[in-house]
Formats: structure tokens, sequence, C-alpha cells
């Protein structure tokens, strides 16, 4: 029985997507390294240090260990940014409804997010205080498809992961939730992963409360 949910952030609460994409872009043309939106959507859910030495590997030049650090910190700095300006207008439809409904039902809910600034965009989008739990990129030391950051959300609820569903925007998320025993509903660019066990448009298309309360996700 489902009794918690935990959601992503990116892409499925917020609309960060944008502002990541600009910033990888301004980062990898600096470095001469080939970057468009196909790539953008692959780096979804990673740390941003699993995604640049992904990116790096197109490179034309071997980077060392204190370059990547520094380009990981470049990147957080570009996009906290590009994320100055977020707020309440940024909320997806049907993110925060979603959630005040989960909380009505008794439904738990948390944050599992690799990102670094999830506390706070979470702030900004005046959200901070709807959380049971948060578990986010300052917290763990592997990124998605690593489950890491699900389990400890899982561990902050004091519940199993069996108990929990994931709400994910990237196919890496899905995958993440699934090797740690957690169903996952797909929404956005994942909607149509094999891996997960739900599929959605967007939280806006569906009530989520309801379909946990009836058990048709369960």
């Amino acid at each position: 029985m489902i009794q918690a949910v935990i959601f992503a952030l990116d892409g499925v609460l917020v609309n960060t997507d944008e502002c990541h994409y600009r910033a990888w872009k301004q980062l990898t043309e600096d470095q001469g390294i080939p970057y468009d939106r196909k790539i953008s959507q692959k780096l979804q859910g990673m740390s941003y240090l699993d995604g640049l030495k992904l990116l790096l590997r197109k490179a034309e030049r071997k980077y060392s260990p204190g370059e990547i650090l520094a380009l990981g910190a470049r990147k957080n700095d570009l996009f906290s940014e590009q994320i100055a300006d977020l707020g309440k207008k940024d909320i997806l439809p049907g993110a925060l409804e979603t959630v005040q409904a989960l909380k009505e039902k008794g439904i738990r809910v948390a944050i599992g997010s690799a990102s670094e600034n999830a506390t706070g965009i979470l702030r900004r989008l005046q959200m901070e205080k709807l959380f049971d739990a948060v578990a986010d990129g300052n917290q763990i030391t592997h990124g998605k498809p690593d489950p890491e950051v699900f389990l400890l959300a899982a561990k902050k609820l004091n519940l199993p992961p069996e108990c929990c569903l994931v709400v994910e925007e990237g196919e890496t998320g899905v995958v993440a939730a699934k090797r740690c025993g957690m169903q996952a509903l797909a929404v956005g660019d994942a909607e149509n992963c094999k891996d997960a066990a739900y599929h959605a448009p967007s939280l806006a298309q569906i009530n989520l409360a309801e379909m946990i309360e009836s058990g048709a996700i369960a």
C-alpha cells in the first residue's frame, strides 16, 4: 500500500528545465563542446557532476579532476543566475494541488532530487513547508540512476521503499525508483518510459490522491 509520494523536482513540480538548458549551453559553448536539446534530456535527473562528466566525453581534450570541479561549480553558478527570479508562477500546473490533496488524505510527501539547489528552489516557490522530508544532492554521493536519493527520502519518512511511489520526469529517475523497489509514475518527457508502472502527461491531468486512495495505484 502506498503511504508516501516522493517527487522529483525539476520538470515535475517546477519548470526549471529551461534554466538548466541555458546554463549547460553557456558552459559547453565556452568549452567548445556540442550540446543540444536531445543531449539535455539525457542529463535529466543526474547530478551536475555526473552530467558534466558525460558531456566532457565529447571534449577535444582531457580535464583534470580540479578542472572538472571548477566547471561543475561554474555550471551551478550559471544555474543559480537563471533561477534568481523563480517564483510561484513557475510551479507546474497541477503540482501544488496534487501535493495539497495528498496531504489532506494523510499521504506523506517528500522530495527526492539530485539538485543541490532543491531547498532554495522550494523556498522561492513557497513550498518548503509542505513536505515531510527533503532528500537532495547535498546529502548523497551518487546521482540517479543510482537509487540513493530515493532511499534516503524513504528513510527520512521512516517507511520501506515498497510503500513509496516516485513521481519522475526523467528516465534515469524512473530507473532509480525501480532499482530500489519503488513504483514510479512517469510524467512529462518520461511519460512513455517502459520501466514506470504508471504514466501521465502531467500531474494536472490526473487526480493522484484519489488514484492512491481508490487502489488504482497500490
